[in-house]
């Protein structure tokens, strides 16, 4: 049997280890394609609607996850073959013609990112204990974060010097790299070849009141900041004129507020739930797109990056924990399949439509931020009002195959 509880915890250890690298390699790749990608296709004169394109495109991927079931990735190698393909996707941008180029690749990405989650959501339920669930998940997005934030900055600095070519090149190959890592992932026991339709993977949310609940408020609530994220490179680049190392800068602030704070929130949802994280986090999200739509100068968005990255994580880990909470376990590919679906049909609206009220004058820049707040507001004060049975027993035992170390 100790032998047993070794052998165990090592194959802990190993996919932990391996989930880190790859969750790196995916902070990297995502840090191009969300912060860096739209700036400089801005600077290359994309329009207003363009730069909606590509803050919908995480969103169609979402939409378009609701087919993983029958066409997505179903094993560990699958999984980091689909991510070396979306880092490949963004070095494509060192070819030129950056408006079109960045549109098509960072399209291809987020597909790949997004037809990834559901059986990444698969492992991590399949790889840890559930008592430990939320703090290894809070140590991979730590570690994302972290790499995100780095090559946030880094690569910015490396594009005002060397060129947009070279630094993305350098971060797509990175980040492709650390993906091949997933291949090495390992469970006690092969998982099922879990197959399942569009329809049932959204149907498998409507199961749930509790889940219709939750999908509700993020709907509100992810509208209004998802529409405001369409607008964030316009005050960059046209109210500001800020340099690409400048919104680096920015990036690394959030990631590095994500950073610190993706471990307490972990904990504290593997004692209390999700409930009251995604109350707290939704809150600080709603302050970060206000201090977005009034800020005069960069030193506003230092803290709007602050407040957004601490939001950011508690927002992921809560989704996480009520997911985990109102399905089973073998659903759970299906209900993130089937909320990436119902949520990408909101992002991809969002930014459009926030798009052309301002570049059809109707509102002003800060006008049309503070009209996204709106709905963020709305979905704050339905997370407020969640009646969750997600609150965990406060003490917590370590399964018997993670045994104690006891002094001697």
């Amino acid at each position: 049997m100790p032998s047993d509880h070794r052998t165990i915890r090592s194959q802990l250890r190993r996919n932990a280890a391996l989930d880190l690298v790859a969750g790196v390699g995916l902070g990297i790749t995502m840090a191009v394609a969300g912060a860096l990608v739209p700036t400089v296709a801005r600077q290359h004169g994309l329009a207003p609607m363009g730069v909606a394109l590509l803050a919908a495109a995480p969103f169609l991927g979402n939409l378009l996850s609701a087919f993983a079931g029958r066409v997505g990735p179903r094993s560990p190698r699958q999984l980091a073959l689909a991510r070396f393909l979306g880092a490949t996707a963004l070095a494509s941008l060192a070819l030129g013609s950056y408006p079109a180029v960045a549109i098509v690749a960072a399209f291809a990405f987020w597909l790949t990112a997004a037809f990834s989650s559901p059986l990444q959501v698969r492992l991590w339920s399949a790889m840890y204990p559930a008592e430990l669930r939320g703090r290894l998940i809070g140590v991979i997005g730590t570690g994302r974060a972290a790499a995100g934030g780095i090559a946030a900055v880094t690569v910015g600095v490396l594009a005002d010097r060397a060129g947009v070519p070279v630094a993305v090149l350098v971060a797509a190959g990175v980040g492709g790299i650390c993906a091949l890592a997933s291949a090495g992932l390992r469970t006690s026991r092969p998982l099922e070849d879990q197959r399942y339709s569009a329809r049932h993977a959204v149907g498998v949310l409507s199961r749930s009141p509790e889940l219709r609940s939750l999908v509700i408020a993020q709907a509100f609530f992810g509208g209004g900041m998802i529409a405001a994220s369409a607008l964030y490179p316009l005050v960059h680049v046209d109210r500001l004129a800020l340099s690409l190392a400048d919104v680096g800068l920015i990036a690394v602030i959030g990631s590095a507020a994500t950073t610190l704070s993706f471990l307490a929130w972990g904990a504290f949802v593997d004692r209390r739930g999700g409930r009251a994280v995604l109350r707290v986090a939704s809150l600080l999200g709603l302050a970060a797109l206000v201090l977005y739509a009034l800020a005069p100068a960069v030193e506003v968005l230092w803290a709007a990056a602050l407040v957004g990255g601490l939001s950011s994580s508690g927002i992921d880990i809560g989704i996480q924990g009520g997911i985990a909470a109102t399905t089973r376990s073998k659903d759970r590919a299906a209900a993130m399949a089937g909320w990436n679906a119902v949520t990408g049909t909101r992002g991809l609206v969002a930014p459009l439509l926030s798009s052309v009220l301002v570049q059809a004058d109707v509102v002003g820049l800060t006008g049309g931020l503070l009209l996204c707040a709106v709905p963020a507001a709305i979905g704050v004060a339905l997370y407020a009002g969640l009646r969750l049975p997600w609150r965990l027993p406060s003490r917590v035992r370590v399964p018997a195959s993670l045994p104690v170390r006891r002094p001697v």
